[in-house]
C-alpha cells in the first residue's frame, strides 16, 4: 500500500544525511514527491510503497532521528460526473498528476499528486476537491 509522509527537518537536522541513512537501514525506496530543504531546515514529501508494518518502522526511525513526521491523509478527488474535460486544471498541476488521455478526458494519477491544491479553484464546475480523512 502506498502511503504519503511529510518530513519536517529542523535547522539542526537539515545537515544530517537522515533520509539516506533510513533508506540504507530499511532498504525501502521512497519516491520524493516534493522537497524544499536547506541548512535552515525544510520539508520532504515522500510516497512510500511498502507493507504497512514496514512503513510504520520507517516512520519510527525518522522520529528516532529527530525528524518531525506527519502522515498525509488527504487526497484530491476528481468527480467524473461533474467534470466536462475542459482542461483548465492541467497547466497548473506541477507534477502532471492531472493529465489528458488519448480520448481527451481529464484523469488524475493520485500517486503523483503533492496536494498543492492549485487545481481546485481552477475548475469552473468544482469537479476537483480536497478530501481529508
Amino acid at each position: 500500500m502506498t502511503r504519503k509522509v511529510l518530513l519536517r527537518y529542523s535547522t539542526q537536522k537539515a545537515t544530517e544525511p537522515i533520509l539516506a541513512s533510513v533508506i540504507k537501514k530499511t532498504e525501502i525506496l521512497p519516491n520524493i514527491l516534493y522537497a524544499e530543504l536547506s541548512t535552515k531546515g525544510g520539508e520532504i514529501l515522500l510516497s512510500i510503497d511498502a507493507p504497512d508494518k514496514e512503513v510504520d518502522k520507517t516512520i519510527a526511525l525518522f522520529k528516532q532521528k529527530g525528524v518531525e513526521v506527519q502522515e498525509i491523509k488527504r487526497a484530491i478527488e476528481l468527480d467524473r460526473d461533474s467534470c466536462f474535460d475542459c482542461g483548465a486544471c492541467l497547466s497548473l498541476c506541477p507534477t502532471g498528476a492531472l493529465y489528458m488521455t488519448d480520448d481527451k478526458s481529464v484523469e488524475l494519477e493520485e500517486n503523483k499528486c503533492i496536494y498543492c491544491e492549485l487545481c481546485v479553484p481552477s475548475c469552473p464546475v468544482r469537479a476537483l476537491k480536497l478530501s481529508k480523512f
